[in-house]
């Protein structure tokens, strides 16, 4: 019968139904031939010093046990390749096995690792390709008094490294150390309370990175795009969904290796108008954006899954509809009943659930989410006036200040000049201005009524209010008291 620890340590790794079948490792012989050994699942606590491996083992799996260290029978082993130790109690692999330069897939991940693998780092072992150091939430608790200083003098020669959900926070130096990683796994797309906060991309250490050409910023908590995303020069795929991305630099079209592009669930309102240089890209994940319109040279690339599901889009131009897979539901228009259609948003679709067909269902906003209920032109109008009217006035509400006129009434009477702010800005707005600022036309000089002409109307029906208020300088006596 399972003990109470091991109940415990069974639930947490998820066997099926709670049950492990536990077994001694002190009595299990193989045969000198064996190059692969499977002990998964078997709620091993330790292995005994006396387990004969056979000697010619290569991969050897012992994920989800209970393994609070890595048994010395198994850093002795001396021609393993793949060593899986992946979701077990581990707290430190510092230790350099005899397998240094020989393995080349290392699956750490799941464990409560305060630290990365030392050995890996002094060492540098030579065939090691892939290092898998997920979910180790604790992995920087030791980067303090130098330790962290100490890493980063090392290069590690590893070509796909996954260290998502490690909470490293202030600690992305660490990327300094993986200059020659092709793949670089910084999150995931599932959620998780353990996510690295990148902020930035690319934040500090990962624009060392030069060589990447698979990047994965998934969960991340990425605001910002820099200019400086351009030193990916190779970069073949990237997916930084389920972010705060509300804007694309226009640097981030001059990565012309890039082939995949996923943007899915941002905040992007619309594309840089130069995404035609993209010329390798055949696919795009923009859904679950705020789109409200596409460059209109997007068609010149040779896209062949394009995902516009879920946006704020009016209309998409014809030749988008000719790709192999696409999905436009859910955006301010009919979707195509051409059963070619049908088709291709089924392939895109094949593998992701939850999604509706149909056309969205326009809302009004709230009265929160715009000031005052005003429109989006209003919104517009009040904050360029705001920008263009400033010295106007100042001229008309300051009170009069030469000497000649302290004698008056005017003059004494306190004035309340409120400051208008500009309101909060929709996502719209922010589309529109800064169209403008590129030199593109302006939406409202289409109006009847130029902007002139509504702004001073606007000051004729609503002039300034002048409030008196009691204060030490009222004066109600007359000229004989």
């Amino acid at each position: 019968m399972a003990t109470r620890n091991e109940k415990s340590f069974q639930y947490k790794n998820g066997f099926k139904n709670r049950i492990a079948e536990k077994i001694d490792t002190t009595l299990l012989q193989w045969s000198a031939n064996i190059t692969y050994i499977d002990l998964s699942n078997k709620s091993i606590l330790t292995l005994d010093d006396n387990v004969q491996f056979p000697p010619n083992l290569c991969n050897l799996n012992l994920s989800n046990n209970g393994l609070v260290q890595v048994p010395d029978v198994v850093l002795k082993l001396k021609k393993l390749q793949t060593l899986d130790l992946s979701h077990n109690l581990i707290g430190y692999f510092d230790k350099t096995p005899d397998f240094c330069h020989v393995i080349e897939t290392l699956d750490l991940s799941h464990n409560h690792l305060a630290g990365p693998p030392y050995w890996v780092w002094t060492e540098s072992p030579s065939k090691l390709s892939k290092l898998n150091l997920n979910y180790n939430f604790k992995l920087s608790q030791s980067f303090q008094n130098g330790y962290l200083e100490e890493l980063l003098q090392y290069n590690v020669s590893v070509s796909e490294v996954n260290i998502s959900n490690c909470k490293l926070g202030d600690h992305m130096k660490l990327f300094n150390t993986f200059s020659k990683v092709k793949t670089l796994h910084v999150g995931m797309p599932n959620y998780s309370n353990f996510a690295n906060h990148v902020g930035d991309a690319p934040c500090i250490g990962l624009n060392k990175c030069c060589d990447i050409e698979r990047l994965i910023l998934c969960n991340t908590q990425i605001y910002t795009i820099k200019s400086d995303i351009v030193v990916f020069k190779n970069i073949v795929e990237i997916n930084m969904s389920h972010n705060y991305i509300s804007d694309l630099p226009n640097e981030f079209c001059d990565l012309v290796n890039l082939e995949i592009c996923v943007l899915s669930h941002n905040n992007l309102l619309y594309l840089p108008d130069n995404i035609y240089k993209l010329n390798k890209l055949t696919h795009l994940y923009i859904d679950c954006n705020e789109l409200c319109t596409l460059p209109e040279r997007i068609v010149e690339l040779n896209l062949h899954v394009v995902d516009l599901y879920n946006n704020g889009l009016y209309e998409v131009l014809e030749e988008i509809k000719n790709v192999a897979e696409l999905d436009l539901a859910q955006n301010f228009f009919d979707e195509p009943d051409d059963p070619h259609y049908a088709v291709k948003k089924g392939k895109l679709r094949l593998n992701i659930t939850d999604r509706f067909d149909g056309r969205k269902i326009e809302e009004d906003r709230q009265d929160s989410e715009q000031s005052h209920c005003t429109t989006d032109d209003e919104e517009l109008l009040c904050s360029l006036q705001i920008d263009n009217n400033d010295e106007v006035s100042k001229q008309n509400y300051d009170p009069p200040s030469s000497p000649e006129d302290w004698d008056s009434d005017e003059y004494w009477v306190p004035g309340y000049t409120r400051r208008v702010s500009p309101p909060a800005q929709s996502p719209w707005l922010f589309f529109v201005k800064k169209k403008m600022a590129e030199g593109h036309f302006c939406p409202m000089d289409a109006h009847p009524v130029s902007v002139a002409e509504i702004v001073k109307y606007e000051k004729m029906c609503n002039p300034r209010v002048w409030h008196e208020s009691e204060g030490q300088f009222d004066d109600y006596s007359d000229d004989n008291s």
